[in-house]
């Protein structure tokens, strides 16, 4: 058996990036968009001393224990990284890593483009275009939200909460917001008591928080319920954080105005999806993090987590350090 690692890239990435790790690696590359089934994933990962993991990809313990004992890092591309079970990684001494900082700007830039998006119909009016439907100028259609002195509503104020609450005050929106945890750094933004005082005082709702046991289902029939019937709902952080056929009944009934998704539940949405049939939905393929610059910057960071683990390393943002024996 030879000594030099092996590493499982499970999807198509920037090749200078895996030329990196074939410099101390074995490297098998999955050069393709679609993601490897589990059956595949267990196979290719077998031997392998890291694996550069995407949301896509599912791994527990069962996935670690077919890759063997020689598995030291498994490093997600993204800051999200809810797909890896944590706890079984901790527990067969395997670090976890993550892209942190790098995508905040960019996916906080997205987040108000899909805002303000959302407020003036923008998906919508296209298709309505598109259609024929366009045949003279009406005062009264396809009339929106102004963004100047509306209430924005974050809940979640991490990096990119707080990058976007920064973008929504320099364009006149007030802003407030939601966490369990106290931000370093507010931006003079007024932090709410409850999740229900929010959802009842704010014209459009952005999602930023993890996904984890407290966040599955946040959003469900009750709180969509509690929003205001003009109020517009953004999603570009997890998919199951929000209750998808309440989500569907809310918008069909007319409870909230307008929703904007880049994740969904399931995820990708099925193309027969009743969501899909609405013109008040906006739907995108999970591209928050989505600009060349961002997305090489994640695979930099990725390989320089995979490199550390590998060699016996702490990696440069490993989110299990302290249950992990190094050396």
């Amino acid at each position: 058996m030879s000594n030099i690692p092996k590493v499982l890239v499970t999807r198509r990435q920037f090749k200078d990036q895996v030329n990196r790790l074939a410099e101390v690696s074995e490297v098998i590359h999955l050069e393709r968009p679609s993601p490897p089934s589990r059956t595949e994933l267990k196979r290719y990962v077998e031997d392998c001393a890291g694996i550069f993991a995407h949301i896509t990809d599912s791994i527990d313990g069962e996935i670690m224990d077919a890759a063997g004992k020689n598995l030291k890092v498994i490093a997600e591309f993204g800051v999200g990284y809810d797909n890896i079970n944590v706890i079984d990684a901790s527990n067969r001494n395997i670090a976890v890593a993550n892209t942190p900082g790098i995508l905040t700007e960019t996916a906080a830039d997205f987040a108000f483009t899909v805002i303000q998006s959302a407020a003036r119909r923008i998906a919508e009016s296209d298709r309505y275009v598109r259609k024929g439907n366009w045949k003279w100028f009406d005062p009264l259609d396809l009339l929106g939200l102004d963004i100047n002195g509306s209430i924005l509503g974050i809940v979640g104020f991490g990096r990119i909460g707080g990058a976007l609450a920064k973008k929504a005050i320099a364009s006149g929106m007030k802003v407030v917001y939601f966490s369990r945890s106290k931000p370093k750094e507010d931006y003079g933004c007024k932090r709410l008591d409850s999740l229900d005082e929010l959802l009842q005082t704010s014209d459009f709702v952005s999602l930023h928080c993890p996904l984890n046991d407290s966040t599955k289902g946040l959003i469900g029939e009750k709180e969509l319920l509690t929003m205001q019937p003009h109020s517009v709902l953004v999603n570009t952080a997890r998919g199951p954080i929000v209750d998808t056929e309440a989500l569907t009944k809310a918008l069909l009934d007319k409870q909230i105005s307008y929703c904007a998704l880049d994740v969904t539940d399931p995820e990708p949405i099925p193309i027969n999806h009743k969501l899909l049939s609405l013109d008040n939905v906006t739907i995108l393929p999970h591209i928050a993090s989505a600009t060349v610059g961002t997305r090489r910057k994640m695979s930099e960071m990725t390989v320089d987590n995979i490199i550390s683990g590998i060699t016996n390393k702490v990696p440069p943002h490993c989110v299990n350090v302290d249950d992990i024996t190094w050396g």
